[in-house]
Order: structure tokens, then C-alpha cells, then sequence
């Protein structure tokens, strides 16, 4: 049974795109409809995303990490050289969030990716899909020493979140439950803002949606490429994006959509024949919760959506392309329905029950 004591909870998601912060709106959806007070600790390039997503939901800024990345280096050697200002902003954010606790005194910090946001006086929430970090073939054999590196990490919380369904039926793979268990670990079941409480009918029209993001400069690569594939098959295009885009045209075939409510997202997203992604964990998962299959294109040199890519490639209706094919790509011949999705919208119900146990949890060891 969920505690009856209104707890006061700081959400606060990284900010390398609006992937992490997706997933935490049905968290904090649901915490408020049990009645709990809920804060978001965010980048400010995030309110716009809150404020749209959750109207009237208190802010307050923590900033997030500015990374870097290379049109040449691969996005993993990018992350390593920046090492430095990764364990920078940690302290910077564990230092400010001293100061937020004093002021703002949350009964629960959930973070979702935010190395530095835990606390020895108040109860904190670790939120992850990757218990384990995938490395790249040549660096494999280190991944276990990632692995006892995130643990750490993780062990500096009270309690870890994990978006995925425990056993076979998973969408994060070895990600998500390579690795030793551990009793701290609580499975959410998949996480959506689109979620609802069962399969949704689709109309699908005849336009190919994009779902525009990541880091510059493969998003604008990805763009340009997807833009030139359905200009040669003569195809009209929806792009969607939490962003402002700068390759905008006066192409009347191609129509932008920036940062849209969900609402329109998902009308858009059910009605399009075709659908282009990221393989994103977020995307993969509000895309199953509508019930949509789609082409999944990796960024290249991330080796997280690489390896998403490649074991979702074809189920749930996700079919892998890889970016550079994508121009010679017959998009319209990928229609992007799944009638196996249908069978899954118990994985969205999950999420009640690993709150409740946080919750619960959080009440057995009261405060720190």
C-alpha cells in the first residue's frame, strides 16, 4: 500500500536531449495523482519540454553537461576525452544540490543519469537502463570494469529505477540486466508519456514522420539525408523536433514541427505511414506504447542506439538502417505497424507497483 504522507520529490533527468526527461513525465505523472508534490531540478534548455509536458509543475534549475561532439571522432572517443568535465559537473551539481535541499527540502531526489544528484540526508533514486554500458569491440574487454565503475555510482543511491521489464521480454537487453542483480534493483516495467491502458488503433496516412534528435552534428546529418530520400521518391515529410532546426527550407513537401505537445506528437506519430527514428531507448518505448513500428537509424558512433539498433532489429516493428544507407532507402515500402506491439501494454502497467515499492522503502528507513 502506498505510503498516505505526501512526500515532496526533486525529478532531475540529464539533458542530452529530451530522451531522459520523456520517460521522467508518467513518472511524475503518476507520484502526483497519488498525491505527491513533484519538483523538476533541470538544464535550463529543458523548461520549455516541462512546461509544455507538465503545466504548473514547479522548476528550478540545476544546469546539466554541455558535451561536444566531432563530425570525425566517434561519439564514444568524443565522451572519453571529456571525462574530465563529466566528473566536473558531478561535484558541481552534488555542491548546488546542498543548497537546493536546504531550500527547497525534498523528501526524495530521484535522478535520473545525474551522477552527482544523491544525498546522505535525504533519499535518493538512481534511474537507469544501462547497468551496463555497452563499449565498442575493440575496447569489449573493459566493459565489466565499466560496470563495477557504474556500480559505484549506483551504490552512492538508496535505490535504482530501471526502465525495462525484468526476464526475456525486454527492450534494453544485456543493458539493461547484464551484470550482477542486486536487492536495491526495482524494474519499472517501460515508461511513455503516450502511454495508455491498451493497444492503440492506428490510421496510418501517407507521409513519413521523422523524429528529429541527438547531438549536432549527426541530428542535422540524419535530417539532410532522410530530407534527400524523400524528396527523390517524391514523399511529403513531417519532421518533429524538441529543438529549433536550422535546415528549415521553403520545401512545401517537408513541414517542422518544433517542440510540440504530446498531443500533437502522437496524433502525428499514429497517422504517419512510415516512421524514422533514433534508436534511442526513450523513442523505442513511446513508440511501443502506440503501438508503432519504425525505422531505427543508430548514431553513428554511440554505442548504446548502436547496439538498441541491432537487437530490436525486427521486433516490436523496427527495422535497423543504418545512416549512411538511408538516402537509397525505399522508405514508403517500411510500413511502420506491429500488430506484436499489441501484445505488450502490460509492460506500461508496471510502473504503479516500483513506486509503491520506492515509496514504501523510503518510509521503512525514514529520514537519513
Amino acid at each position: 500500500m502506498t505510503p498516505e504522507r505526501k512526500q515532496r520529490i526533486l525529478i532531475s533527468p540529464l539533458n542530452w536531449g529530451l530522451g531522459h526527461a520523456g520517460r521522467m513525465i508518467p513518472v511524475a505523472k503518476h507520484l502526483q495523482y497519488l498525491g505527491h508534490e513533484v519538483i523538476f531540478g533541470i538544464d535550463r534548455s529543458l523548461f520549455p519540454f516541462i512546461k509544455n509536458e507538465m503545466p504548473g509543475t514547479e522548476i528550478t534549475e540545476i544546469p546539466g553537461i554541455r558535451m561536444r561532439y566531432s563530425h570525425l571522432l566517434p561519439q564514444y572517443i568524443m565522451i572519453l576525452l571529456q571525462t574530465p568535465v563529466l566528473f566536473f559537473c558531478s561535484l558541481r551539481e552534488h555542491y548546488l544540490l546542498r543548497k537546493i535541499i536546504k531550500v527547497k527540502k525534498p523528501d526524495i531526489i530521484t535522478s535520473d543519469n545525474r551522477f552527482g544528484l544523491f544525498s546522505r540526508k535525504v533519499f535518493s533514486v538512481y534511474v537507469t537502463h544501462q547497468i551496463l554500458i555497452p563499449f565498442p569491440k575493440p575496447f569489449r574487454i573493459f566493459e565489466y570494469t565499466g560496470v563495477l565503475l557504474h556500480r559505484l555510482i549506483i551504490n552512492r543511491y538508496d535505490m535504482c529505477l530501471i526502465p525495462d521489464r525484468e526476464g526475456d521480454k525486454n527492450l534494453a537487453g544485456r543493458l539493461s540486466h547484464g551484470g550482477r542483480q542486486h536487492h536495491s534493483y526495482v524494474y519499472t516495467g517501460w515508461l511513455s508519456r503516450f502511454a495508455t491502458s491498451g493497444p492503440v488503433k492506428t490510421e496510418p496516412g501517407q507521409y513519413i514522420c521523422l523524429l528529429l534528435s541527438g547531438p549536432e552534428p549527426q541530428r542535422t546529418m540524419l535530417l539532410r539525408k532522410v530530407m534527400k530520400a524523400a524528396s527523390a521518391s517524391g514523399d511529403k515529410l513531417v519532421v518533429l523536433s524538441g529543438t529549433e532546426i536550422e535546415d528549415e527550407n521553403d520545401d512545401t513537401s517537408v513541414s517542422f514541427l518544433i517542440n510540440s505537445p504530446s498531443s500533437v506528437m502522437r496524433n502525428v506519430i499514429l497517422k504517419a505511414r512510415t516512421i524514422i527514428c533514433r534508436s534511442g531507448y526513450t523513442s523505442l518505448m513511446e513508440l511501443i506504447s502506440l503501438s508503432r513500428g519504425a525505422i531505427i537509424v543508430p548514431t553513428p558512433g554511440q554505442t548504446e542506439q548502436e547496439y538498441l539498433g541491432y537487437y530490436n532489429n525486427g521486433k516490436w516493428g523496427f527495422t535497423l538502417v543504418i545512416q549512411d544507407e538511408i538516402e537509397n532507402y525505399r522508405l514508403m515500402e517500411t510500413p511502420s505497424d506491429s500488430g506484436t506491439v499489441t501484445a505488450e501494454h502490460e509492460a506500461f502497467r508496471e510502473l504503479p507497483y516500483a513506486l509503491t515499492k520506492i515509496l514504501q522503502e523510503k518510509e521503512k528507513r525514514g529520514n537519513h
